[in-house]
């Protein structure tokens, strides 16, 4: 009987270590290659931006390793540097292609191309060689082209929020769209430290949109965009520039003294609705 136990007890921790060491067991094996970074990506087609597709090793190798891609995808819609392939030389661990939107008049909405690891690659793809992680990459190419015309302007004023102002002007020099208060300085009605979103139809046509700070020091941040285009992104604030007449700025605008050079400070940006 106390044989019996003994042997039934070895079973036991036997099977319970054998558990452990299951659940212990990493994948070491380091020699493959597969995609880095996000596995899904957008970029609008007039954006003019270069993007990466990075393949890496999981551990340098003693000679050239060529990384072939797979691309699916309207092909006339992006150019890619090098192109379907990539070459890694030896000792390093990583390879690039650069891809970058092609800017057409086309209406021909949006886009994926998607990039997959190439079965022919002589290295197993994914972690591990399994196969299953960080094999492709989807980038979407938004058509800048599709007709849009419900735009949005948002600003973000800095502590002197009532010495902005804004409109945007048409072609033929009318305002069509602004803060809406029209006041003189300083009473503009926009609030300091605040970030407001200002919604608007504006018809096909081309536009000048002008922001205004009273003094020139500090100054918003402000986009302008309609769906996914951005056609005013001035992330970085107005700026100043002490060149516009304030006479020609047509009303609601600054009503400061005309004399007053602080009064023409201001940033204008031209664009057009779907033409």
């Amino acid at each position: 009987m106390k044989k019996i136990l003994k042997s039934i007890l070895c079973v036991a921790v036997i099977a319970s270590l054998s558990s452990c060491d299951n659940e212990q067991i990493i994948y070491d094996n380091a020699t493959f290659v597969q995609i880095s970074g996000s596995p899904s990506i957008s970029t609008t087609e007039n954006s003019g931006e270069t993007l990466s597709v990075t393949a890496i090793l999981g551990e340098p190798q003693a000679t050239d390793i060529t990384v072939n891609f797979d691309v699916t995808g309207d092909a006339s819609r992006y150019t890619l540097t090098p192109g379907p392939s990539v070459t890694i030389p030896a000792g390093q661990t990583s390879g690039s292609l650069s891809f970058s939107p092609i800017d057409d008049d086309d209406i021909n909405g949006d886009v994926d191309i998607v990039f997959t690891l190439s079965s022919s690659n002589t290295l197993p793809i994914g972690i591990g060689g399994e196969g299953a992680n960080a094999v492709s990459k989807t980038i979407t190419i938004v058509d800048d082209n599709v007709p849009c015309n419900d735009y949005t302007f948002s600003i973000t004023t800095d502590t002197y929020g009532d010495e902005t102002f804004w409109e945007i002007i048409d072609a033929s020099g009318n305002v069509v769209e602004s803060d809406g208060d029209g006041t003189a300085y300083p009473n503009s009605g926009i609030a300091s430290n605040t970030t407001t979103d200002y919604n608007f139809t504006l018809s096909d046509g081309c536009y000048t949109l002008r922001v205004y700070d009273y003094w020139g020091d500090n100054g918003p941040t402000f986009t302008l965009s309609c769906g996914s285009l951005t056609p005013v992104d001035d992330s970085d604030g107005l700026a100043g520039s002490a060149t516009l007449d304030i006479n020609t700025v047509p009303l609601p605008g600054f009503r400061g003294s005309p004399s007053s050079p602080y009064a023409s400070y201001v940033e204008t940006f031209d664009f057009c609705v779907n033409q």
